[in-house]
């Protein structure tokens, strides 16, 4: 179909500019433990193409998926929703995606996680307790010079 090649034109600029961005910004660098040359996935995905050594993606097409409305701008909860089927394999409905019910859940989940450090003691964002405040002694008169 017409639509079909349209997407597929872009799905592969995406998979070739993807990779690049990951490339150029030095994440392949910082994955040090992962040997990719060992991985199937990966095995003969190294190319030399535009920006140097790279590591091509998978293209899939998945029928029935969720799409966001394209008069929308708001794609957090989309992102949100990929990000959860990607890490944690839950299901995502591609007829009734309730963005409404997402974002109750993660507000939820987030209100939780704060009161959870809250109750702990915690105040930063490093979950570190807090630390007594160091004390601060005012020297005696004669070790304070005066500059004019």
């Amino acid at each position: 179909s017409p639509g079909r090649s349209f997407y597929a034109k872009e799905i592969k600029k995406l998979s070739v500019m993807l990779p690049n961005y990951l490339h150029d910004n030095g994440f392949f660098d910082k994955t040090g433990r992962t040997d990719w040359a060992s991985m199937e996935a990966y095995k003969y995905k190294e190319t030399g193409e535009l920006l140097g050594p790279q590591h091509s993606f998978e293209v899939e097409y998945v029928q029935d998926i969720m799409q966001q409305q394209s008069d929308s701008l708001d794609c957090g909860m989309y992102v949100a929703a990929f990000a959860e089927y990607l890490s944690d394999e839950i299901s995502i409905p591609s007829i009734s995606f309730r963005s409404d019910y997402l974002r109750n859940r993660y507000a939820t989940l987030l209100w939780k996680y704060g009161m959870d450090k809250f109750k702990a003691g915690y105040v930063s964002d490093n979950d570190d307790p807090t630390r007594p405040k160091s004390f601060y002694t005012i020297p005696a008169e004669c070790g304070l010079i005066n500059i004019e």
